[in-house]
């Protein structure tokens, strides 16, 4: 199954998106990152977020990857718990999109996110792996790089693909957008990640 997710921090993001990132290789060795924009906050008290869409091909369950994202979050240092946890700023903010079955063409603008902030973002990342929606791309503001490994993210879409070997594994940009305008988790009994080394 294919995964579109959205991510975003207002909690040192140029920190925190990079190590989330990275933490997403162990549920998926490739990647493909949208443009990482700088959005207002809505609905949260604190200052402006760094978004941006990720789509990743998993086989685990809406579900299952759903506990993989509250489990990222909360190794990033988000409580869950805290009764205003809904409103407080967040050093990570993982939510599932939609899913996509393999080799699917379009998606309906009706499984489009609702929030203004991201849906331009997921529109252009569609548009770049070639999926159909039927909606033309807004014009979006440049997008806000940052660091990942030896490569930098966010200027546009691209794919990376972290290729294991000797002596260490490293990260390779395998295809990367032309417009630029405007270690595996550890498994729960259910095989599912819940814990994430983030390096």
């Amino acid at each position: 199954m294919w995964y579109m997710l959205g991510l975003g921090s207002n909690l040192a993001p140029r920190h925190h998106l990079p190590l989330l990132l990275r933490a997403l290789f162990q549920l998926s060795p490739t990647l493909h990152l949208g443009r990482v924009v700088q959005t207002d906050p809505v609905g949260v008290v604190g200052d402006p977020f760094l978004n941006l869409p990720v789509c990743l091909q998993s086989d685990l369950t809406p579900p299952q990857l759903k506990r993989c994202c509250n489990a990222l979050e909360e190794a990033l240092g988000r409580d869950r718990g805290a009764p205003d946890s809904k409103t407080r700023s967040r050093t990570a903010d993982l939510d599932i999109l939609f899913s996509l079955e393999p080799g699917a063409g379009r998606v309906s603008p009706a499984c489009l996110p609702r929030e203004l902030y991201m849906r331009p973002m997921v529109l252009e990342l569609l548009a770049y792996l070639a999926v159909e929606t039927g909606l033309t791309v807004p014009p979006l503001p440049p997008g806000v790089l940052l660091p990942l490994g030896d490569l930098t993210v966010g200027a546009a879409p691209q794919t990376i693909e972290l290729v294991r070997g000797h002596p260490s594994p490293q990260l390779t940009v395998v295809r990367e957008s032309t417009s630029r305008e405007s270690g595996a988790g550890e498994p729960h009994a259910d095989g599912v990640p819940t814990r994430f080394s983030l390096p």
